[in-house]
């Protein structure tokens, strides 16, 4: 038997030493790579660090577990916040335990622009913390400073803000609750935020309970940038919008023939007041804000297209604004019924929008198509003076064509000249816009009422305004409006005559189908009458009760009064000099058979809404608060297509050839009945009447319609119930 020695490793052919040597070499080599490994992830965690701190190093200090902020304070004090024009909004000072107070100098006037510091703070508190705790002096600068043992200056803000436009937007407002901005159109820059109520950013710690808690009014909210609210007749921008994007020539052609309210697919909706807006195109459509045109149209829309422009409009999403705001909404899809189509046509149902964004559009429309960005902050500046970030306008989104931008310029005009906006057209300076009236409650008759547009001249830069006022017994016409003339007044250092506004503050069309100026009353005018125009004024002239609104109207311009307007929203609560009444508002007349402009009645069909104030919507509930009503100038129609006495009433539903519109007096107008004052608290309804179409209930807080003029005898009566 053969015998083979076993193999040995070749390990074990090593001798020891060379083993040893071997193995070192080996462990060696392990700890090579484990170390650079450990080195390579150690460096890519550090750049990571560097790089993540670098991009956020905002975010860390304000973190709540960070004590940096604090630190910064203590050896830093708080910069300052300026408006454009170098006004203090905001400075501190070192108290005697010394922490520092926060000031205010202008009180409430920007608290939520500006913010505040506690609780986290808000606005541009919040918005440029970091630059306002940090201190960029130079080492000489601050060697000053340590000198007499003071806190370096922390950085300065200068905003965009103007202190006396801001003013006059918070004076427009009133006492009524709602937001106003005004900005540039062609760069985004904010000239003025007003939000209201307001609250006093200097008590934000001792009164934080009573602000947020459940009897609070919501006035820690800036209503402009997060508030939402149904845009109302203002929607209408966005069916002209998508209308003209889907076919221009179409769109031009387009006519509708307004009996005063529209049935499709077996839904109606009613213009404001029933209003019969007769023949109109397109731009006539918007100017008059005709709501059964513009549902017609809206159900005739794309909804896949109509959803896309919204979409591209910045529905859905976050606006480009660097501060809070809330996210526009809408419904529209494959299984919206025709009635919410027809709903979300005039700005109602379940469509939303800030002012911020509907501000952001009507900016698009006048420059051209073009979203920018909003911005407050002009420049952050060190204490001394030296500019450290200067901000540059910011093309956003193009959210339209040129071509379709500038037929809504023309539209918006149209709006001013001859539409719901004519209390601007006295102006010096050129100005555009839309109006809405949106109802928000089925409880009330309040309505909340908008107006956005644009306006410039040849020595400022185009501005854009928009406003929303709540809880308001009118249209846009009527309140938004003036309210936003007084702003452009001040923007544009444009002061009124005395009296200037008086006879323009409310103008109403009667009967004057060529334009020429003068009332067709007489059979050589009336031959020659243009059906297209009317243009009729009448002129507000005394004031019966002594509440500063001018309540008594001449509408025939021969010095005597004829009707009267009771609530000061400009539209006479009756006519008796040529038998056309007026159902405007919430003293109209009681038309009988006409159909209803139901202050808070639902007609059944909606279920849901009910319309409000002088919300006509009757059979198509919350969709008829369109805003023509008490401004209706040159060109657009008043109540009827033919309003001669002996003719159609209001809703083109009522004869009032031997019956007068309350149908039970005649000739002159008594206090029990009447509308002089005695409905401008509480409305005395006079009666129901079912309208037309079923379409709801009408109250009846005009009163009687009489056949001539008032007797002496009629004004005293008149001047007697405005005193109740």
């Amino acid at each position: 038997m053969t015998y083979y020695p076993e193999k040995r490793s070749s390990r074990e052919n090593i001798p020891g030493s060379s083993r040893k040597k071997v193995e070192k070499k080996r462990v060696r080599k392990q700890i090579f790579i484990s170390g650079g490994i450990l080195t390579a992830l150690f460096v890519s965690m550090l750049v990571y660090m560097v790089a993540y701190t670098a991009g956020n190093d905002r975010k860390l200090l304000e973190n709540e577990y960070n004590g940096r902020e604090s630190a910064m304070l203590s050896k830093n004090l708080r910069g300052k916040i300026f408006s454009a024009d170098g006004e203090v909004l905001a400075q501190s000072k070192a108290g005697d335990d010394g922490k520092q107070v926060r000031e205010y100098p202008q009180g409430k006037l920007f608290s939520h622009v500006i913010g505040y510091t506690a609780k986290g703070g808000s606005g541009v508190e919040k918005l440029e913390n970091y630059q306002l705790i940090h201190s960029d002096l130079t080492l000489p600068e601050k060697a000053a400073y340590d000198d007499r043992n003071e806190l370096y200056p922390g950085n300065d803000i200068y905003t965009s803000l103007d202190v006396k436009l801001q003013k006059a937007c918070l004076n427009a407002l009133g006492n009524h609750n709602g937001a106003v901005i005004v900005s540039e159109a062609e760069t985004g820059r904010i000239l003025a935020m007003v939000s209201n109520p307001d609250f006093d950013p200097e008590k934000v710690n001792a009164d934080w309970d009573k602000y947020v808690g459940s009897i609070g009014d919501g006035a820690m909210v800036n209503r402009v940038s997060q508030g939402l609210y149904a845009p109302g007749s203002t929607f209408k921008i966005f069916d002209a919008i998508e209308f003209m994007d889907e076919d221009m020539n179409k769109a031009m052609a387009y006519t509708f023939d307004c009996p005063g309210y529209t049935t499709i697919d077996g839904e109606m909706i009613n213009c404001y007041h029933c209003e019969v807006h007769g023949k109109v195109d397109l731009k006539a459509s918007f100017a008059e804000s005709c709501n059964s045109s513009f549902a017609t149209i809206g159900t005739s829309l794309n909804r896949d297209a109509f959803k896309k422009t919204l979409d591209n409009m910045m529905f859905g999403e976050k606006l480009p604004y660097d501060m809070e705001s809330a996210v526009s909404s809408f419904v529209l899809d494959d299984s919206t019924s025709t009635k919410e189509v027809m709903q979300l046509s005039i700005g109602q149902g379940q469509t939303l929008m800030s002012p911020l964004h509907l501000n952001m559009i009507t900016q698009a429309i006048a420059n051209g198509g073009i979203v920018h960005k909003a911005t407050v902050v002009d420049k952050v500046t060190s204490a001394s003076g030296t500019v450290l970030s200067q901000t540059k306008p910011e093309d956003y989104r193009t959210v339209m064509s040129s071509e379709v931008a500038q037929k809504m310029q023309e539209f918006m005009r149209e709006v001013v000249v001859n539409g719901t906006a004519t209390k601007l057209s006295t102006r010096p300076y050129n100005a555009a816009g839309k109006t809405g009236t949106a109802e928000f409650s089925t409880n009330t008759s309040d309505s909340n009422v908008w107006f956005t547009g644009y306006a410039y001249d040849d020595s400022h830069p185009k501005v854009a305004v928009t406003i929303i006022m709540e809880k308001t017994a009118g249209s846009g016409g009527a309140y938004a409006v003036p309210a936003v003339r007084d702003i452009l007044d001040t923007y544009f250092g444009y002061t009124p005559e005395p009296g200037e506004d008086d006879d323009a503050n409310y103008v109403h069309v009667i009967n004057d189908h060529n334009g020429d100026g003068v009332p067709d009353n007489d059979g050589a005018a009336a031959s020659n009458a243009d059906e297209g125009s009317s243009k009729d004024t009448a002129a507000l002239n005394i004031d019966t009760n002594g509440d500063g609104i001018m309540d008594a109207i001449d509408l025939n311009g021969d010095g005597d009064p004829d009707a009267v307007d009771t609530n000061g929203d400009g539209i006479p609560d009756t006519n008796v000099g040529g038998g056309a009444t007026n159902t405007s508002g919430q003293n109209a007349a009681a038309a009988a058979g006409a159909a209803g402009t139901t202050g808070a009645q639902d007609n059944g069909q909606t279920g849901t809404q009910t319309q409000t104030n002088t919300q006509n919507s009757a059979a198509a509930g919350a969709g008829a608060q369109q805003d023509t009503a008490g401004v209706q100038t040159p060109g657009q129609q008043n109540t009827t297509a033919t309003q001669n006495a002996g003719q159609q009433n209001t809703a083109g539903a009522q004869q009032t050839t031997g019956q007068n519109a309350a149908g039970t007096q005649n000739g002159t107008l008594t206090a029990t009945q009447g509308t002089a004052g005695a409905q401008t608290g509480a409305e005395a309804q006079t009666g129901t009447q079912t309208g037309a179409a079923g379409a709801g209930t009408q109250q009846n807080t005009a009163g009687a319609q009489g056949e001539a003029a008032w007797s002496e005898a009629d004004m005293q009566a008149a001047e007697a119930a405005a005193g109740q």
